[in-house]
């Protein structure tokens, strides 16, 4: 079975502990120690270690626990310190975790936080390291130009020509893409 496979992250190399087959259904809060596996359905709050939850894995509560690998569909909230969700993974709730890690395609519905202090662009996701900089440069320059010209200019930072990413081409075959960070 895939589940005796070595995952890359923080305890990895643990065996499972504890199986929760697809034809068993829990009704109630579960806590556990170790590494679980679950193929089953839980109607409850889930607790513990490490959770692997499987493609038929089914948990209809909140989640706490220090490490969750997804397959499977949650109904409820997520809190964690390391999340991976594969393309096949669903979960309807708020998710918290520290270390975040989305397959393309899976299906994440409603909140999203995360309690990591420092946010980083991820090498591939966005526009490359130079034009980033490039542009954090010429918006520090113009709003500096724009202060010294004062708010009745005929040129303030209101007018989309303004703009830092309305005014510079962007470099020959990569799309402009505008990144946002909240915190």
């Amino acid at each position: 079975m895939a589940f005796w496979r070595k995952d890359k992250g923080e305890g990895a190399d643990v065996a499972v502990t504890s199986l929760i087959g697809q034809d068993m259904e829990l009704v109630g809060d579960i806590s556990f120690k170790g590494k679980l596996r679950l193929d089953g359905r839980i109607k409850g709050n889930v607790r513990g270690d490490y959770l692997i939850l499987g493609e038929a894995g089914v948990v209809v509560g909140d989640i706490l626990v220090n490490t969750f690998v997804c397959s499977g569909r949650v109904e409820g909230n997520v809190n964690v310190k390391k999340f991976q969700i594969s393309h096949k993974g669903a979960i309807n709730g708020k998710v918290e975790a520290t270390d975040l890690e989305v397959e393309s395609g899976a299906a994440l519905s409603g909140e999203i936080k995360s309690r990591s202090k420092e946010l980083r662009l991820v090498p591939g996701s966005s526009i490359p390291k130079e034009e980033w900089d490039a542009q954090v440069q010429e918006a520090a320059a113009h709003a500096a130009s724009t202060a010294k010209k004062g708010p009745g200019s005929a040129d303030s930072a209101a007018s989309p020509a303004a703009s830092p990413a309305a005014s510079s081409p962007a470099p020959a075959g990569t799309p402009r893409k505008q990144a946002a960070a909240t915190g």
